[in-house]
């Protein structure tokens, strides 16, 4: 099944494509197996947003689903 994700452009250091994509997940695919797949540390994500609601790391995703996924806030 396809979903939309955008991967903010901090997670480009980690090897993670960046930006918005459509990516096929397993159905039955929690967020913490799509971070997984987009090489992306579980530790270093501040939220995700599935369609425009917060969602936990144990949240499976359904078929045409929005994701946000954004670092925790860093300042200078």
């Amino acid at each position: 099944m396809k979903i939309g994700v955008e991967v903010n452009s901090f997670f480009g250091r980690y090897g993670s494509q960046i930006g918005k994509m459509e990516v096929e997940i397993d159905p039955n695919t929690n967020v913490e197996k799509l971070l997984e797949n987009l090489n992306i540390p579980k530790d270093k994500v501040g939220f995700v947003i599935v369609n425009q609601k917060r969602v936990d790391f144990d949240y499976v995703l359904s078929e045409n689903d929005s994701v946000y996924i954004t670092p925790y806030a860093t300042g200078g």
